[in-house]
């Protein structure tokens, strides 16, 4: 890509991050407690991690997130890096199995898009394309991953994209493994970066492709269940979820610890 089109996108703190997570990539692939790939940087084991590892990238990101952690590790994490007052970000996590999402998600695909809409070829990701998406997902308040990331060229990923026929972007989706062989969720895929224009809001398109984004995680990256995560007080990405058969998995949550009161995302 030229520098008009750096793989990362957003404002400098933003990019950093990007930056960040694509380097460390490859030490993360098979390091016990590590997430492969987010936002900031995740552990699904601090314990087997080591907290002297959290810290240090507390001191030098200032900010960490467990996933898939209990009331217990959270507890102790809460100890573990009081040194730096950090404020604490929850979501719920959702999660589903293969099989219910096959079921439940494909009947949603085959309902089929408007006639005015289509999803973007996987031969049409360009890195302009991938620029406008990028674009639509920062100004839906959503914080994007670098281009690399998003077309699953540094670990198995599925960026899906829908369109006008103009070749707007009006809807975006995304599936990926970032669990790697040592986690309890190394079968599992995630599912996010779920955005609709507002424009066309009320369609069904969020939950046509949030079930688009599950189904591609089982019948395309080979997942055995995937997972989502939601903020407590969004009701309506909370119903979006359980139409599409996930549930929320009691006793589990993913939780921020932060110096900034800013959760990088909604």
């Amino acid at each position: 890509m030229s520098d008009a089109l750096s793989p990362y996108y957003g404002e400098p703190r933003i990019q950093a991050l990007q930056r960040a997570r694509d380097e460390q990539v490859a030490e993360l692939v098979d390091l016990p407690g590590a997430v492969v790939h987010a936002r900031t940087f995740s552990s699904d084991n601090p314990a087997a991690l080591g907290w002297d590892y959290l810290r240090r990238v507390m001191s030098d990101e200032g900010m960490v997130t467990l996933r898939g952690v209990d009331e217990a590790t959270v507890e102790i994490a809460e100890k573990e890096l009081s040194d730096f007052s950090p404020k604490l970000h929850v979501w719920d996590l959702y999660m589903a199995d293969a099989r219910t999402i096959q079921q439940i998600c494909g009947k949603i695909v085959e309902t089929g898009l408007p006639d005015d809409l289509s999803r973007v070829p996987d031969d049409q990701l360009t890195a302009q394309k991938v620029r406008e998406i990028q674009s639509f997902l920062a100004d839906q308040g959503i914080s994007p991953f670098s281009a690399d990331a998003l077309l699953g060229k540094l670990f198995p990923a599925r960026l899906i994209a829908l369109q006008t026929s103009e070749g707007q972007i009006v809807s975006v989706g995304f599936a990926a493994m970032t669990h790697n062989r040592n986690s309890p969720f190394h079968k599992s895929a995630w599912v996010g970066l779920i955005a609709v224009d507002p424009a066309l809001r009320g369609r069904g398109l969020g939950k046509y492709m949030d079930a688009l984004c599950n189904l591609a995680a089982i019948t395309e990256l080979g997942a055995e269940s995937t997972m989502e995560f939601v903020a407590q007080d969004n009701a309506p990405s909370r119903a979006m979820l359980e139409s599409c058969g996930l549930r929320q998995l009691d006793g589990k949550a993913v939780v921020m610890f932060s110096t900034s009161a800013d959760r990088i995302t909604r």
